[in-house]
């Protein structure tokens, strides 16, 4: 026959084993979930950076084709990144006017009518219409290099509080 204490000690690993697996498998997922939003976050910080790089070169006056197309590859998944339709949105609104600036400067370099389907007037006849679209692209641009913190911020930041205890010290 087998000591009390045995009994009981065989008694007790019968149940310990399935807890510690059960509390093994928690702790799994809960460092699955903090790499998903650790990947998450750098996927959306790429999106953030060519952003504020295309920003950049249309606030400077220097942004070209191969500036667009770096952001376009850049932000093509923004739709499946971010949850916030006001960000996507916001994307888009860039893109759309970034072509439109560069549109703009390179149709005030020749003289005629303006081709771009969303600038209808002709160049020799109002050249302060012209002026005037122009403008207001060009401040567009610097403006939103001080907003785009703020826009980007709730997909960006991490919640610490939650995975405090997986990277304390």
């Amino acid at each position: 026959m087998i000591p009390w204490c045995l009994q009981y000690l065989q008694a007790f690993a019968v149940m310990a084993i399935p807890a510690v697996g059960a509390l093994l498998a928690w702790q799994q997922v809960q460092i699955a979930r903090v790499k998903l939003q650790h990947d998450l976050f750098d996927r959306r910080y790429r999106v953030f950076d060519a952003t504020q790089r295309l920003l950049n070169s249309c606030a400077a006056g220097s942004a070209s084709e191969e500036d667009m197309r770096a952001f376009l590859l850049d932000t093509g998944a923004r739709a499946f990144l971010f949850n916030d339709d006001k960000l996507i949105g916001y994307l888009n609104d860039i893109q759309v006017r970034a072509r439109d600036l560069q549109a703009l400067r390179s149709e005030m370099s020749r003289p005629g009518k303006i081709l771009h389907p969303r600038f209808n007037f002709n160049l020799e006849e109002d050249k302060t219409k012209a002026m005037d679209a122009l403008s207001k692209h060009q401040t567009w641009f610097p403006e939103q290099l001080g907003m785009l913190v703020s826009k980007f911020e709730p997909s960006l930041k991490l919640d610490k509080s939650r995975w405090r205890h997986f990277f304390q010290n």
